[in-house]
C-alpha cells in the first residue's frame, strides 16, 4: 500500500508536462487518472510519457491522449493471494484500489505482495546533503551513492537494517537525487520497500524528517547517509521501546591525547599537571530512534538540525537516552574516513577480518 495516493492523482484535461511534474514529485512511475467526480479511468506511466516524446506528441496535450483507459484495479477487500494472481497474471507492477463508487483508495504494488511485511517501523535514510569535504569525489555523484567495496554506501545502510527486518525505506533527497531513484526505485531489486522524500530546498538534518509524517505512526530511525556500520539496530530499537525515550541517540565513545602537558590552575596558583591525558568523550554517531510525536516539533519547510530538536526536546523535559555503539562504525565525512572504509571493507572481504575501532 502506498501513503498519500493522492499525490499520484491527475485529471484528465492536465497536459502531458504537468503530470510528467507530477509523475517525478510522486515517485511511483505512475498516475492514476480520475475524472471530476474522482473516480478511476485511466493510468499513465512513465513509460508511456516516454513513448509520446518519442511519437513527437506536444507535452501540451492532455494526458486523456496517450492514457490508458479501463484500467485493471480491484475493490477494497480483494484478498491478497487474489491481487498477486491479478499482479502476476497481466504482468503489471500496480494495482489501484477502488471503492464502491469507482474512486481510488489506494494502490497496491508487485512489491507490497512479494516482499515480506517486515517490522512496521520505517527508517529515514538522509540522502540530501552535498558532501562538500569530498571535493571531487561528489562533483557528479551524491555522496551516499559512493562505492565501499563493490556497492554504494546507501546499499550497505539499507543491507544492515533488512538484515534485522526493518525494509520498510524513506530516502530523504535532494542533492542530484535522480542518481539515487534510478539505482533504487522501489527498492524491490534490493529487497526492501522505498518511498522518496523530496526536499525542494536543503532542510538539514531534521527538517526533512516532517516530510515523513504522513508514513509513521510508531517509532522509527533516523541514519545520516554517510554512515556506514553493522549496528544491531534491532538492540537499539528495543533499547529505545524499553526505556520509553522520546529521542534515542546512537553514540560512539572517541578518544584522543592531547600532546602537552595540561596545567589546572586556580587563579595563579597550578593545582596539577597532567602529562598528554587522554580525553574521552561520547560522540553523536548520526543514528536515531524517535517517536511519532516528536515531529510536531520540527518546523515547516525550515532548515533545521537534529541537535536542535534534541536540544528542545530536552528543554520541553521529554525523555532523550543514548545508546552506545560498540559495533564496527564509522562516519564518512572526510576523503581520509573514505578512504579509510575501503581499506577496512577490503580487509574483511579478502582477510576476514576487520577492525573494531574506527575513532577518528
Amino acid at each position: 500500500m502506498i501513503n498519500d495516493v493522492e499525490k499520484i492523482l491527475v485529471y484528465s484535461d492536465y497536459s502531458i508536462n504537468k503530470s510528467l511534474q507530477i509523475l517525478d514529485e510522486g515517485a511511483k512511475g505512475i498516475l492514476l487518472v480520475i475524472d471530476n467526480d474522482k473516480k478511476l479511468i485511466g493510468t499513465i506511466t512513465d513509460g508511456d510519457i516516454r513513448r509520446a516524446i518519442l511519437k513527437g506528441i506536444s507535452l501540451d496535450e492532455n494526458i486523456e491522449k496517450i492514457m490508458h483507459k479501463n484500467p485493471i484495479k480491484v475493490r477494497q477487500g480483494t484478498p491478497r493471494e487474489e491481487a498477486k494472481d491479478i499482479l502476476i497474471k497481466n504482468a503489471i507492477k500496480e494495482l489501484p484500489i477502488i471503492d464502491e463508487n469507482d474512486r481510488v483508495t489506494d494502490m497496491i504494488t508487485i512489491n507490497d505482495i512479494l516482499l515480506p511485511n517486515g517490522k512496521e517501523n520505517f527508517v529515514i535514510i538522509m540522502a540530501g546533503g552535498l558532501g562538500t569535504r569530498l571535493q571531487n569525489l561528489t562533483k557528479e555523484l551524491p555522496k551516499p551513492m559512493l562505492k565501499v567495496g563493490n556497492d554504494p554506501i546507501l546499499q550497505h545502510i539499507i543491507n544492515n537494517f533488512k538484515q534485522y527486518g526493518y525494509n520498510k525505506i524513506l530516502l530523504s533527497v535532494n542533492y542530484k537525487s535522480q542518481i539515487i531513484e534510478n539505482y533504487f526505485q522501489d527498492g524491490f531489486a534490493h529487497g526492501v520497500k522505498i518511498n522518496y522524500i523530496k526536499e525542494a530546498k536543503r532542510l538539514g538534518t531534521a527538517g526533512g524528517i516532517r516530510l515523513a509524517e504522513s508514513y509513521v505512526n510508531s517509532s522509527f530511525f533516523v541514519i545520516n547517509g554517510d554512515v556506514f556500520t553493522n549496528l544491531n539496530v534491532e538492540n537499539m530499537m528495543e533499547f529505545h521501546k524499553k526505556n520509553n525515550f522520546h529521542i534515542t541517540i546512537g553514540t560512539r565513545r572517541h578518544s584522543f591525547q592531547i600532546p602537552y602537558g595540561v596545567i589546572d590552575t586556580l587563579k595563579d596558583k597550578v593545582i596539577t599537571v597532567k602529562e598528554k591525558p587522554i580525553m574521552d568523550y561520547l560522540i553523536n554517531a548520526g543514528v536515531y530512534c524517535l517517536k511519532p510525536d516528536v515531529i510536531e516539533l520540527i518546523p515547516k519547510d525550515e532548515y533545521f538540525e537534529i541537535t536542535d530538536l534534541i536540544n528542545i526536546c530536552i528543554k520541553e523535559g521529554l525523555r532523550v537516552g543514548s545508546y552506545e555503539i560498540k559495533e564496527y562504525w564509522i562516519d564518512i565525512g572526510r576523503i581520509e574516513d573514505y578512504n579509510k572504509v575501503n581499506q577496512d571493507v577490503y580487509k574483511f572481504m579478502y582477510e576476514d577480518e576487520i577492525g573494531d575501532s574506527c575513532d577518528k
